[in-house]
């Protein structure tokens, strides 16, 4: 009898929802599904975020979303190549 080769497929990752009316988790939210980011986001409220372990705060200046980093902010796609 032959033996059948089973293999295990991979979950999709789970999308993250965003709170309706929300600008910043709206934008975070599409920019992560977009990405398929690996990292496990957490809305904790007031803009603030846990990323994986680290907690993170994030804004939009100019129409563009960004992460407090140190002192000042770095935009999310660069946030997401260093951290990411």
């Amino acid at each position: 009898m032959a033996r059948m080769k089973v293999e295990k497929q991979s979950k999709p990752r789970k999308l993250y929802k965003a709170v309706k009316g929300d600008m910043v988790d709206e934008m975070l939210a599409d920019y992560i599904n977009k990405l398929n980011c690996p990292v496990p986001i957490a809305r904790l409220g007031n803009n603030q975020y846990t990323f994986g372990t680290k907690k993170i705060f994030a804004k939009i200046i100019n129409g563009k979303l960004v992460i407090r980093v140190g002192g000042g902010y770095m935009g999310i796609e660069e946030f997401m190549m260093h951290y990411g």
